[in-house]
C-alpha cells in the first residue's frame, strides 16, 4: 500500500495497474512499477501521462508547493522517466514503458528489477525487431571507419562518416555501451557510444553521459576499430536524415547488428554507400578481413579473399586491419 499525495486515501496496486496503462507497460511487468517507482512518485506520472505540464501547473492539480513537485520531478528526469521540452517555459511529459526500461538497463541499474532483469533484457530486444520490422525505414546506417578512407580527400565519398557527422555537431557525450552493459555477450570496451545534440544534452543533464570534445572522441573511434567494432548512425527520423547517437557496436550484443542478422530485418541498417574491393596480387589469403567482417561478405577461393558485394554494408573493419593492404573502399 502506499500514500497518496494529496491525501490521506490510500494507494493500491490498482494505481500501479493504471500507471501500467499511461505508460503502455504489458501487463507482465506491472509488479515492475513498484521497484522504481516510489509511491509519492506514481501520482505525478499519472498526472503527465494525460498531457505534458510545467511544475507550476502541476504544484496546482496536485496542491502541493512548488519546490516539493520540483524535487519529484528532477528525481524522474534523473531515471529517465521524463521527457523535458524547452520553449519560453519548461514542460515534461511521460517517456513510455520500453524506453524506461532501456535507460535502466542501458545505465546499469538493473538491479532495481531483481527477478525481472532478465526478462525485461529480453522484452527490450524483442520491442526493437518489433519496431525494426514495423518501420518501413531504416533506423541506423553503417558508418565507414575514419581511417578505412584511403582515397585523395578531392575525391568526394557518397556516404558521411562518424568524424564528419561529429563535426557538425553541437554536443558531443561519451557513455558506456547500452547494450554490451544489457546483455554481456562479451568482453569488448564499454566507452564508445558518442551521443550528439539534443540526446546528448539530456544524457548530460542526467548524468548518464559525459561531454567530450571533438578531438577525444575521435579518439573513441579509434579504440572501436582497434577492437573490431562497427560504426552506425543511429536516427530518429530517417527521412530527415536526423542522427542522435554514433554506436560503435558488437554484432553480439547490439539490438541494431542482432535485428538485421539475427532476425533478418534487412532493411533496418542502411549500408555505406562504399563497398571493399580487394588487389588480388597484394591479397595473401591470411583471412583476417573474415574474421574481421560481421556481415559474411567474406570468403577464401584459391588462397585469395573474395569480396560477397550483396553482403558487404562498407564498414571498413577488413581494410584496417589488412596487412599487404590489399582492401580498400570504393564507392
Amino acid at each position: 500500500m502506499m500514500i497518496s499525495l494529496t491525501s490521506e486515501k490510500p494507494m493500491c496496486l490498482e494505481d500501479y495497474r493504471q500507471l501500467a496503462k499511461a505508460l503502455k507497460a504489458p501487463p507482465m511487468f506491472t509488479d515492475v512499477l513498484p521497484l522504481i517507482v516510489k509511491p509519492e512518485e506514481a501520482e505525478i506520472l499519472l498526472k503527465l501521462s494525460n498531457k505534458e505540464q510545467t511544475i507550476t501547473e502541476l504544484s496546482k492539480s496536485l496542491k502541493l508547493p512548488q519546490a516539493t513537485v520540483n524535487m519529484h520531478i528532477n528525481n524522474l528526469f534523473i531515471k529517465g522517466f521524463l521527457k523535458k521540452k524547452k520553449d519560453k517555459t519548461t514542460r515534461y511529459s511521460v517517456k513510455p514503458f520500453q524506453s524506461i526500461i532501456s535507460r535502466y538497463l542501458g545505465e546499469n541499474r538493473a538491479s532495481a528489477f531483481g527477478k525481472y532483469a532478465a526478462a525485461l533484457a529480453n522484452y527490450r530486444l524483442e520491442g526493437h525487431v518489433k519496431g525494426a520490422k514495423t518501420d518501413p525505414y531504416p533506423e541506423a546506417k553503417i558508418l565507414p571507419i575514419p581511417e578505412a578512407i584511403t582515397e585523395p580527400v578531392t575525391i568526394v565519398l557518397p556516404t558521411e562518416t562518424a568524424t564528419t557527422i561529429l563535426q557538425k555537431a553541437n554536443h558531443i557525450s561519451l557513455r558506456n555501451c547500452e547494450c554490451r552493459i544489457t546483455y554481456k555477450n562479451c568482453d569488448k570496451p564499454l566507452k564508445t557510444c558518442l551521443a550528439i545534440n539534443e540526446f546528448s544534452n539530456e544524457l548530460v543533464e542526467r548524468g548518464a553521459a559525459q561531454e567530450i570534445s571533438f578531438e577525444e572522441a575521435k579518439k573513441v573511434l579509434h579504440i572501436a576499430n582497434e577492437h573490431g567494432l562497427v560504426h552506425q548512425a543511429l536516427y530518429t527520423d530517417w527521412l530527415k536524415g536526423e542522427v542522435f547517437d554514433i554506436c560503435s557496436c558488437c554484432a553480439c550484443c547490439c539490438t541494431y547488428l542482432r535485428a538485421y542478422i539475427n532476425y533478418g530485418v534487412k532493411h533496418h541498417i542502411a549500408k555505406s554507400g562504399l563497398t571493399a574491393t580487394v588487389d588480388p596480387d597484394k591479397c595473401n589469403g591470411c583471412g583476417t578481413c573474415l574474421k574481421r567482417c560481421i556481415f559474411q561478405a567474406r570468403k577464401l577461393e584459391n588462397g585469395k579473399s573474395i569480396v560477397i558485394k550483396e553482403n558487404c554494408h562498407g564498414c571498413g573493419l577488413c581494410v584496417t586491419t589488412c596487412p599487404t593492404n590489399a582492401t580498400k573502399l570504393t564507392p
